[in-house]
């Protein structure tokens, strides 16, 4: 019976204690997100008496300094014990959630972004840290699991804050926060059990690889490797975030598009846009982990990667077919295939890009390169509410079949970004020693 539920959870995935321990330490983090995406913004309305212009004006501050934080985090990450400032991180967090109860308006509006610049900040470092600690063949692996745990988790907390949402009193949602603030204490202190745990990490093993390298005269010619702040200028590392940043945009079809598409077409029923939320979570729980196994370096990501985009790009080209019938079936058939194919998107498009990012990135600028990589995510999930109000409120299907043209280019491009070597200033068949072996398990 142990065995069953350890492999349910994903847990006989891992190896070792270190790497559980991270992994619980995320997912009790996304139970706390769960719960704070169910009753920050109804607390801040109508307990805390913010108005709705207000709430929205601090929501986009907040995502301004979230999206401008996670290239300061990660180059901290390198220069510091990445450990350590996650635990910071998380204590701030938790110190700000804990404030929130007590807080007036406008100050409920300062911890509000102070909250958006740890937690995404603490993304950011929490991939550094799988880079230093998880074996180099295991890390796009490690990074399905965890989302799967992740997601898992994300659904008990929301369905904790739907519990305290609907008593609605103001005692309960405090309760709520106090339990979100735990939920960071305990998060922190896994992360630090999981330090404890380490001995010699891939990023030590590394080092020892770039001194053996440069006494060989091969030492590391790229950007990053020659300066500071050289990720700015390794061109592949940019163009791949422009492209995984386009290739973001269709994640927020469920959360976004669909409730406004649903809601300009009056005779769809409304129950289409949890049971799409659905089949995107149980379809990553259920294969996030199997599609990962074949991402094993840096051309089968770019390939994989590539995959998710011309999925992603089918996926947004059946929603607004369903508008060119008037049988419910028929639509709900069509936005049902929509969700299916996007969710495979996801899955690959995941995995394929974790594998680019670390496959790409030199071990003493893993933290700058999540940083910067993690930019185009960031700025997708901000245009894309605004992008999907216009494509929905236009009503045409140019603008949609525009919007799956450009995430095609976007796929089609990664490969060839990928071969792209910035040291050289031209395309390469093969990366560095590192990474051609990668997928043999050989140095991070």
């Amino acid at each position: 019976m142990t065995r069953r539920l350890l492999r349910a959870m994903n847990l006989d995935e891992l190896a070792g204690r270190q790497e559980r321990l991270l992994a619980l330490g995320l997912a009790i983090l996304h139970v706390g997100t769960g719960i704070s995406y169910s009753v920050l913004a109804l607390y801040l309305l109508r307990h805390v008496h913010l108005s709705a212009a207000a709430y929205g004006a601090g929501m986009s501050l907040a995502a301004f300094l979230g999206i401008a934080s996670g290239p300061v985090a990660g180059y901290l990450a390198d220069r510091f014990d990445a450990f350590r400032l996650y635990a910071v991180l998380m204590w701030t967090m938790c110190a700000g959630t804990v404030a929130i109860i007590f807080a007036a308006p406008w100050t409920a509006l300062v911890l509000l972004c102070v909250l958006m610049v740890c937690g995404r900040g603490s993304a950011t470092v929490m991939s550094v840290l799988v880079g230093r600690t998880i074996a180099v063949d295991r890390r796009v692996r490690y990074r399905a699991v965890v989302k799967t745990m992740s997601n898992s988790a994300m659904l008990a907390g929301l369905g904790l804050g739907a519990l305290l949402v609907s008593d609605g009193s103001k005692r309960v949602f405090e309760v709520g926060f106090a339990v979100e603030a735990l939920m960071f204490v305990a998060a922190s202190v896994l992360v630090h059990l999981a330090r404890s745990q380490a001995t010699e990490t891939p990023a030590s093993a590394e080092s020892t690889d770039r001194t053996e390298s440069a006494a060989s005269g091969c030492e590391d010619r790229s950007p990053a490797g020659r300066q500071r702040f050289g990720v700015l200028r390794d061109r592949r590392l940019l163009a791949l975030t422009v492209a995984s940043g386009v290739l973001t945009l269709p994640v927020s079809v469920p959360t976004v598009a669909l409730p406004l598409w649903v809601s300009s077409h009056r005779h769809w029923p409304l129950w289409l846009v949890p049971l799409v939320t659905t089949i995107s979570t149980f379809g990553v729980v259920l294969l996030q982990i199997p599609a990962s196994r074949r991402v094993t370096d840096v051309p089968t990501s770019a390939r994989a990667a590539r995959k998710g985009g011309v999925l992603y790009a089918v996926a947004v080209a059946l929603l607004p077919l369903s508008a060119l019938t008037d049988h419910t079936v028929a639509a709900v058939v069509i936005v049902v295939t929509m969700a299916a194919v996007l969710v495979v998107g996801e899955i690959y498009s995941a995995a394929g890009t974790w594998g680019l990012v670390y496959g790409l990135a030199p071990e003493s600028a893993l933290g700058q390169y999540q940083g910067v990589f993690r930019l185009g995510g960031d700025v997708s999930m901000v245009a894309a509410p605004t992008l999907f109000a216009w494509l929905v409120d236009d009503a045409s299907l140019l603008g949609w079949a525009g919007l799956a043209g450009v995430l095609l280019v976007a796929a089609v491009l990664l490969v060839p970004i990928s071969r792209y070597e910035p040291s050289r200033g031209g395309p390469s068949s093969t990366l560095s020693g590192r990474r051609e072996t990668w997928d043999m398990g050989g140095g991070a």
